[in-house]
């Protein structure tokens, strides 16, 4: 087992989770930083506030890679209000520490794009928590310029067993299992990049102990996109059978429903190709992405045994 000390700041989550089943594969003994211990057989574990400098200093003090893999509250305020602090306390720890940080990123910093989006698309959010991750980005390149080694991952939407925030589990899985008419939002039939958790969690492994990744931008292995429908017909979902969410009704939903109100503002992501290019990383480190269909399988197959 190797020497080294793999440390995930706010590693409860589903990619949390994933990461630190990846780096156990590869023979590491990651220690998992929240605000509550894991449970039982789930590892090591310190408890911290990633709010809290000192907090997220003390869990660094001794590591060699730390995974900053948190996530929050889908809430442009609660975005505002914390994401670029627990970057900052993460990004001085690992800098103070000496400690290699991997950071996991989204494309919301993008903002639309024309084409595939690659690890060249320049920056430029339209959306608030678009200039939030924006933000956090110029935090961290000012601190590599003082020494920091930082390396991004960057992932499309989300999918996969206990995926429970991601809107293809919402609105398709978690419907399908319930016997209930899945739904797809605004255009069923525009390509959609999905990146698959365990895909994430194998991706963050390689990226903190293969020194051909440290310290560059990366996407993560994701599949060939497929439209809404073809995403429902993996999932047993008849093209016929996928209802879909009007702009109207959304807006609609905006007024009750503060999770359609945050979606407002990204809606160009429903609205055309939204295709996500992860050549790089087969290319020059060889991971490679699980196909959706196993993907939508293992998924399924999971939220059926949850809801037994």
């Amino acid at each position: 087992m190797s020497a080294s000390r793999h440390v995930l700041l706010g590693g409860h989550g589903v990619v949390g989770r994933e990461t630190a089943r990846a780096l156990r594969a590869r023979g590491h003994d990651p220690v998992t930083v929240g605000r509550r211990p894991v449970t039982e057989g789930d590892g090591s574990s310190v408890v911290a506030d990633l709010l809290d400098g000192d907090d997220v200093r003390r869990a660094l003090r001794g590591a060699d890679v730390a995974y900053l893999v948190a996530g929050l509250p889908y809430s442009t305020r609660t975005w505002r209000e914390q994401w670029p602090t627990v970057v900052r306390h993460a990004a001085r720890a690992a800098l103070d520490e000496g400690v290699h940080l991997v950071h996991l990123d989204n494309v919301y910093a993008y903002g639309p794009v024309d084409g595939p989006m690659t690890e060249e698309t320049p920056l430029r959010p339209t959306s608030r928590k678009g200039a939030v991750r924006a933000e956090a980005l110029g935090q961290l390149d000012a601190l590599r310029s003082r020494g920091l080694t930082v390396t991004t991952a960057r992932s499309a939407d989300f999918y996969g067993p206990g995926a429970a925030t991601s809107a293809f589990q919402g609105f398709v899985v978690d419907r399908v299992v319930a016997g209930k008419r899945p739904t797809w939002l605004l255009d069923a039939d525009q390509p959609h990049s999905l990146t698959y958790t365990p895909d994430v969690g194998d991706a963050l492994a390689v990226l903190g102990t293969d020194e051909r990744a440290r310290g560059r931008t990366w996407h993560v292995p994701t599949a060939p996109p497929l439209t809404g429908r073809e995403w429902g017909e993996l999932a047993g979902v008849a093209p016929d059978r996928m209802s879909v969410m009007s702009l109207a009704t959304l807006r609609l939903g905006a007024l009750v429903a503060p999770a359609a109100r945050e979606t407002l503002e990204l809606t160009y992501q429903s609205t055309a190709p939204y295709v996500f290019d992860s050549s790089r990383a087969s290319r020059e480190l060889g991971l490679t992405a699980t196909p959706a269909s196993v993907g939508v399988a293992a998924t399924l197959e999971h939220a059926r045994a949850v809801a037994r």
